[in-house]
């Protein structure tokens, strides 16, 4: 008992001199030695077990002063020195990486690094007065802006979807108006579909390559505004596969390469480009595309609109068939029960039994009623097939996004136009042979004398632009919704365009198929979007 005392008061009469004079030191009464050199680490510790207590305790001291001389002057140069702890107890080299970015010199060594770290250097990511007060509007667009919103929230994406279903059935209306221009009513009639169709889509196909390169030179302000995913790659892909082969340089910089260097273009790989592999997996996609374009077009130029219409009205239960077959979708109800409603309505308001209609028309419409319905059905299968190209199984994004992070990556940007641009190149493949071998071209170079008017081919540009618009307006659309949602679309822009067309001096049957129609589209609508959201919420259970 008096020898663990003994040690006791020997083991505090061994603390107390550095103690003291660390105190002494704080209060500036001890002065250090001006030549004394500081060492940049800890000493080991001694092993000789011969050395004295005084010397260890007069090392000791030392050592505390050192460090503590070194603290000092390092906190009078960053005026923090309140925040530094009065005795380091963590080794200097073991020290972990900083979370903070620091600025440091390419020819700074490690050991100056971990010596010397301003305090000037550490800044928080993130700014603490973001979103305070008046700086709501400024936070919106520091956050994303309009993207963010739009991906990013469930009332967002639904905005977004009611926008894409405006445009797609805007743009379709409009092409209908311009085609029936063209042929039918306008001051030049130009009564040859197979032609048409084929100017349109090499009209279609010039305004790809335009509007991608647009979208390339204004990739700043889309990044900005939260838009970023729509701005082509402006690079081919890397021959991995899923890889980027990455350009920091954008603009007028890519749209030289696509002139030169096999860059640039619709999806990155050139004007030119062409990969029998991805062709392979998109031909189908093309032949339909041709042929419901085709036949469509040949309906439309020799049968009244309401006759047009009623060829055509299979479209929507035909959808319903391939998405439960082709797709095994399980459509609910009530979406079943509205689509068919909204079908029988406009067949009612499109009937007529005092016109007079030929054959050809009305079995060109009924065998296109085939292709516009499984149209959207592979067209986000090819999507989807190019994406898994593109991304490794399990990244590949589909319905609605849970935030603003999940709209898109650069390989789903770069299916998307690859899926344009094969699309379109390879109906212009076909359709090429298909117009030479009908004779049409020497037909109308010589019997059609406004060939040489300027307002003719600025009818052709406006229906080109109407068949772009249409064209990727119809992807963006499928890729948001379903190919059901998309073959629907037609329902209600059908029952407006046929009082619109007339000017809105139906009949009153008319009026009221017209208006039943509507109201079972809408009925329609919130089917889709109640299963959207169930869809979605065990989406969120299931992860």
């Amino acid at each position: 008992m008096n020898s663990s005392r003994a040690f006791t008061r020997t083991t505090q009469n061994s603390f107390r001199k550095p103690l003291d004079f660390l105190n002494n030191l704080s209060r500036g009464s001890v002065q250090l030695p001006p030549d004394r050199k500081r060492r940049d680490s800890y000493p080991h510790r001694r092993n000789n077990s011969a050395s004295s207590l005084d010397d260890t305790d007069h090392s000791d001291v030392e050592l505390y002063a050192q460090m503590e001389s070194s603290r000092r002057s390092h906190s009078t140069q960053n005026s923090l020195s309140e925040l530094q702890p009065a005795v380091p107890l963590i080794d200097i080299g073991s020290r972990s990486t900083s979370p903070y970015p620091r600025n440091r010199s390419a020819a700074q060594s490690e050991d100056e690094d971990d010596e010397y770290e301003p305090m000037s250097s550490i800044r928080p990511l993130v700014s603490h007065d973001v979103g305070r007060g008046s700086h709501a509007f400024r936070a919106f667009w520091q956050q994303g802006g309009p993207g963010a919103f739009f991906f990013g929230t469930w009332r967002g994406w639904q905005l977004w979807i009611g926008l894409l279903v405006l445009w797609v059935g805007g743009c379709s209306f409009g092409l209908l108006l311009m085609n029936r221009f063209i042929m039918l009513t306008g001051v030049y009639k130009f009564p040859f579909p197979l032609t048409q169709s084929y100017l349109q889509l090499i009209i279609t196909h010039i305004l790809l390559v335009l509007v991608s390169s647009l979208l390339r030179f204004s990739s700043n302000p889309l990044h900005f505004i939260g838009f970023g995913v729509a701005v082509p790659p402006s690079q081919p892909a890397a021959p991995q596969g899923g890889a980027f082969r990455g350009s920091r340089k954008r603009g007028i910089y890519a749209f030289a390469r696509w002139l030169s260097n096999g860059s640039g273009g619709i999806a990155g790989g050139g004007l030119f480009e062409f990969d029998w592999q991805i062709a392979r997996h998109v031909l189908p996609l093309a032949v339909v595309f041709v042929v419901k374009v085709l036949l469509s077009n040949f309906s439309f130029a020799y049968a009244p609109l309401p006759t047009y219409q009623l060829a055509r009205i299979g479209i929507t239960p035909l959808a319903i068939i391939f998405s439960c077959v082709l797709q095994k979708e399980n459509i609910n109800g009530s979406t079943l029960s509205s689509a068919l409603v909204a079908t029988l309505n406009l067949f009612f308001a499109s009937y007529r039994s005092n016109v007079r209609v030929t054959w050809e028309s009305v079995v060109a419409g009924v065998f296109s009623s085939l292709f516009v319905a499984l149209y959207p059905i592979l067209l986000l299968r090819t999507y989807r097939t190019i994406v898994a190209g593109l991304v490794p199984a399990g990244d590949i994004l589909t319905g609605y996004p849970s935030n603003s992070e999940e709209v898109g990556n650069r390989e789903e940007t770069r299916a998307f136009y690859r899926t344009l641009h094969y699309t379109s190149l390879l109906s212009l493949m076909i359709l090429t042979p298909i117009v030479v071998i009908s004779g049409e071209a020497p037909h109308v170079y010589h019997n059609i004398p406004f060939l040489d008017v300027p307002f003719f081919w600025a009818m052709m540009l406006f229906g080109g632009m109407g068949s772009w618009a249409v064209f990727s307006g119809t992807l963006l659309l499928v890729k948001a919704t379903s190919p059901l949602t998309t073959a629907f679309v037609a329902v209600p822009r059908s029952a407006f365009q046929l009082v619109a067309i007339s000017l809105f001096k139906a009949p009153p049957q008319t009026w009221l198929g017209v208006i039943l129609c509507w109201i079972s589209s809408l009925w329609f609508l919130v089917a889709r979007r109640d299963e959207g959201r169930s869809r979605d919420r065990l989406r969120l259970e299931g992860r």
